[in-house]
């Protein structure tokens, strides 16, 4: 029997200390709209009031202001992670995110000539 999957338009890295924090946070759609996260936080998904998009919130430990994800061209780039207390990616100087990047392409060529 198939199970009924729900579909998602989007996809959010939340923080999980704003969820344990028990304050609501505001969550940002794509389309510019604030999504205002309650406590308890109980669902893995919210829908915009602007766009109606489904945005599926997935939780990351602690306070990162980002994460290293990989862009449409195969390079590392930086996620936000939504809820943070810590600066934006796009609040860091273009020479910090550099530097950042630059230790995750070597971490991860690193990685590939361990594993290969």
């Amino acid at each position: 029997m198939a199970r009924n999957r729900p579909t998602f338009d989007l996809y959010t890295f939340v923080a999980s200390a704003a969820l344990e924090g028990g304050k609501p946070f505001a969550l940002e759609c794509n389309c510019g709209a604030i999504v205002t996260i309650m406590p308890p936080f109980q669902d893995e998904s919210v829908v915009c009031p602007s766009c109606e998009s489904i945005i599926r919130m997935l939780v990351v430990e602690g306070d990162p202001g980002y994460i290293i994800g990989q862009g449409s061209d195969g390079n590392p780039t930086l996620l936000p992670v939504q809820g943070s207390s810590k600066p934006h990616p796009n609040q860091l100087s273009q020479q910090e995110r550099d530097a950042i990047l630059a230790k995750a392409k070597e971490h991860i060529s690193t990685m590939r000539g361990a594993s290969g």
